[in-house]
């Protein structure tokens, strides 16, 4: 399945041009084009060309030699498009279901297709039916044969609101994936349950780590991967409905631990009924107090965590 904005196209262009301009075959002005008429003789770069070649050829065929055709690919959703030849792996993610992970695609799509919450969680928390959680709040999505995404779910974002800073600790290599959400100048070191490939991580979020949070499962997916064949990735995921029992378990836990800490926690909810879930109760709590809540929602026992 590819991206509904990825496009390809063949292009034409001058090998003998210090800038390469890509023209499109469509659109392209044959009758008036120097290039592809027996006209091209007078082009100068032609001219300088041969007169640098030590033997130029005898035969002058109808369309200049320089004139060449290639394969590109580009974003139609892009202000600017950017062709990238075929044979370059740089637009690899939009011939594949992975493209729902891209921020354009993601700003363009008038509905969001990953996140088809149930009636059975509280407001601002949604768990997606095609995802797998793992019991620190990170969910998986197989996108394609060997390949996965990693991301955190609805409870963590609307858990931590907002995130001042991300670090990631493992961007290539078979490991488990590592990253660092700095939470009201609290560090929390977060780690996938299994080991996998991982190939891309989402570096932008360095830059605008406000999406992790903002769309938790779109835009602010974490890392990309291959989990390896042992099947070490499944047993650590709940899925369907376990997953969302065990959501509305996680939800009705965080309110009873809440429960003396924090004033007013019934009144304003666990989380804001919002497409960004916030934490209103947050900036309550003393720092003791938020390391004690990662250790318990991310960082307890996972043979402890359902």
């Amino acid at each position: 399945m590819n991206c509904p904005y990825f496009k390809e196209q063949r292009v034409k262009f001058c090998s003998l041009s210090a800038y390469r301009k890509m023209i499109l075959l469509d659109v392209a002005d044959t009758e008036n084009e120097v290039c592809s008429g027996p006209s091209y003789q007078r082009c100068s770069l032609l001219r300088k060309a041969s007169a640098r070649a030590a033997c130029p050829a005898p035969v002058r065929p109808a369309v200049c030699p320089s004139l060449h055709e290639s394969l590109v690919q580009y974003c139609n959703a892009a202000a600017f498009k950017k062709f990238v030849p075929a044979s370059e792996p740089e637009l690899l993610r939009c011939g594949r279901p992975a493209y729902r992970y891209c921020s354009l695609y993601r700003e363009t799509v008038p509905l969001d297709p990953l996140a088809d919450g149930s009636d059975l969680m509280p407001p601002g928390v949604c768990v997606p039916a095609h995802l797998g959680y793992a019991r620190n709040h990170m969910w998986v999505d197989e996108i394609s044969s060997g390949q996965c995404q990693i991301g955190i779910d609805g409870f963590l974002a609307g858990l931590v609101g907002s995130v001042e800073q991300i670090a990631f600790l493992t961007v290539g290599g078979v490991c488990r994936p590592t990253v660092v959400l700095r939470v009201r100048g609290v560090d929390l070191h977060l780690a996938f349950p299994a080991r996998i490939a991982i190939t891309a991580a989402n570096l932008y979020l360095r830059a605008q780590p406000a999406r992790l949070t903002a769309d938790a499962y779109g835009a602010g997916w974490l890392f990309e991967g291959q989990p390896d064949e042992t099947g070490e990735l499944e047993r650590h995921l709940a899925r369907g409905a376990e997953a969302t029992a065990w959501m509305k378990k996680e939800s009705e836990r965080l309110q009873g631990w809440l429960q003396g800490r924090v004033k007013l926690v019934s009144a304003c909810g666990t989380f804001r009924d919002s497409k960004t879930p916030a934490a209103p109760w947050l900036e309550q709590l003393s720092r003791e107090d938020l390391l004690s809540l990662f250790d318990e929602f991310v960082l307890a026992d996972e043979t402890n965590r359902r």
